[in-house]
């Protein structure tokens, strides 16, 4: 009887359930697979939905965890919380293996495919952590959920996962919402200065506006670091490695990478102040493995995400466009007082 755990591709071939029947190479049997239709069975259509319950989990705990990195990167480097979490996601992915009985090195054959995903991870979060640290916590959260755009595309010319019409529309609808909160300058161009008064403010804007571009710059290699993760995810998965492989790798790699960035980009390590930031970088590691052991467990495909990460695009997009309204009138009525 096939079982399926963790590593096991959700979108991979079931085989039967009926017995260990032998596979029948004639002829006549492979013209007739060839012509039956491609159904999902039972078991796979379970799978599945399992998958996409996992990924909602998932994007809980790391919305969890993205609120606890915008609080704490006001006071320590992105570099440095990117260390902090690979530190206790390491240390809780090495006991989790050793509780499992599964070595936390993996087989052979996949060493390498686990070490390339630990750091294409790695440099996705520190690109997403530096995000969150210079742009509001919902902008910078919905550029890099670009990420599922990215890995549709990505997973449909290196893995020839399906990529249908209605993923097509999602992700355009994605790409739309994206430069709308985005608000690239050339399509989203500054008001022209008042005068000599208005030069202070103008000069604050300008910083404001070169620090954001920084941030959905950011923002958007993160997402494509992140594709690229989960699609070694996804061909890791299809040659057998556990979650907590994934887990432990990523922790692992994550925190040489961030080291040697903390030390060359940032000044060094700065010491948290203050016990409830000690508790948010607890909080925010713990929540960061368990989203971890979820999306490794259950990656299914993007669909539902794209269409959920472009709707609350336009959304936010919508609320910035009513909050500026609000603003020009309550200053127009502020010059005429």
């Amino acid at each position: 009887m096939a079982t399926a755990h963790e590593s096991s591709p959700l979108l991979g071939h079931q085989t039967s359930t009926g017995g260990a029947a032998p596979y029948n190479t004639s002829s006549d049997a492979l013209a007739h697979q060839t012509e039956q239709p491609l159904a999902k069975s039972p078991a796979q259509q379970r799978q599945e939905t399992k998958g996409l319950i996992y990924m909602t989990l998932s994007a809980f705990f790391f919305s969890f965890m993205s609120l606890l990195v915008s609080l704490t990167a006001k006071t320590i480097p992105s570099f440095e919380i990117v260390l902090f979490r690979g530190i206790i996601q390491g240390i809780l992915g090495v006991i989790a293996c050793h509780y499992l009985g599964v070595s936390p090195f993996g087989n052979p054959g996949v060493r390498f495919l686990l070490f390339c995903r630990g750091l294409a991870g790695s440099f996705g979060l520190a690109f997403f952590f530096y995000a969150l640290s210079v742009m509001p916590l919902a902008d910078a959260t919905v550029i890099f959920f670009l990420g599922p755009v990215f890995t549709a595309i990505l997973g449909r010319i290196v893995l020839k996962e399906p990529f249908t019409p209605l993923d097509a529309l999602a992700s355009t609808v994605t790409m739309i919402g994206v430069v709308l909160v985005a608000k690239p300058s050339m399509l989203f161009p500054a008001p022209p200065s008042g005068g000599d008064s208005d030069a202070g403010a103008m000069i604050l804007l300008k910083e404001e506006a070169d620090r954001r571009s920084y941030g959905v710059l950011a923002g958007v290699c993160g997402a494509m670091c992140s594709a690229v993760a989960y699609n070694i995810v996804r061909k890791i998965g299809k040659q057998g490695a556990h979650s907590m492989q994934h887990v432990t790798y990523f922790g692992a790699v994550s925190c040489v990478i961030s080291i040697i960035g903390l030390y060359t980009m940032q000044g060094g390590y700065v010491h948290p102040q203050g016990s409830l930031t000690w508790v948010g970088i607890l909080l925010l590691g713990v929540s960061a493995f368990v989203g971890q052991i979820l999306l490794n467990s259950g990656f299914l495909g993007a669909t539902l995400v794209i269409s959920c990460t472009g709707g609350m695009a336009l959304n936010k997009w919508r609320l910035e466009k009513k909050r500026a309204a609000r603003d020009a009138v309550a200053q127009t009525s502020s010059v005429q007082a």
